[in-house]
């Protein structure tokens, strides 16, 4: 048991690193891209009103530079059984070390998503499951097992909304941005 429960934590955090600079072309190849990621390059360039190789290389600098991480299939798990999700809250015992906890949780099956919290919870896990039974057995078998976990309360979702469009909604309000915006 650690007497630095947030001390391992602090290896996890990112360092602050400067946004990237984009300019309005890299915001509109964004915008293409959040519309259709799998939009090919010529398609791109014309919408760009630009050359392919000058799209390549905006996407090539865009992925170095970590402003794009990848491309992803988006799949709906309720479509294929895995209907349902619930919040999890994490409280760990006092003096243990969280990162223990939060190692332990990234492999517990269904667990989506962890962020370490502030308040008073210590952790939030999204976990998908194949309906209530599957879920129990994921909390009594694998999540209530971890050690350095005192308490915790699901919150079952009845209704997962997730808003349209959210990624050229915001890319589309940088582009509305006035030099006024970033005073």
């Amino acid at each position: 048991m650690s007497t630095t429960p947030f001390r391992t934590l602090a290896e996890r955090i990112r360092p602050y690193r400067a946004p990237v600079e984009l300019d309005d072309t890299d915001i509109k190849l964004l915008l293409e891209l959040a519309h259709d990621a799998r939009a090919p390059q010529r398609k791109l360039a014309e919408a760009l009103g630009m050359s392919s190789p000058a799209v390549a290389d905006r996407m090539a600098r865009l992925k170095s530079r970590g402003v794009v991480r990848g491309y992803r299939v988006d799949i709906d798990w309720a479509a294929i059984g895995y209907s349902t999700v619930t919040h999890l809250t994490v409280i760990a015992s006092v003096g243990h070390d969280q990162n223990l906890v939060m190692e332990a949780l990234s492999k517990v099956r269904g667990v989506e998503d962890i962020a370490v919290v502030t308040g008073g919870i210590d952790m939030l896990v999204r976990i998908r499951a194949k309906g209530f039974d599957d879920l129990r057995t994921i909390l009594a078998e694998e999540i209530w097992t971890i050690e350095g976990i005192q308490r915790t309360e699901n919150a079952i979702v009845l209704i997962d909304v997730e808003p349209p469009d959210v990624d050229v909604r915001r890319l589309e309000s940088i582009l509305k941005k006035t030099p006024e915006d970033s005073l």
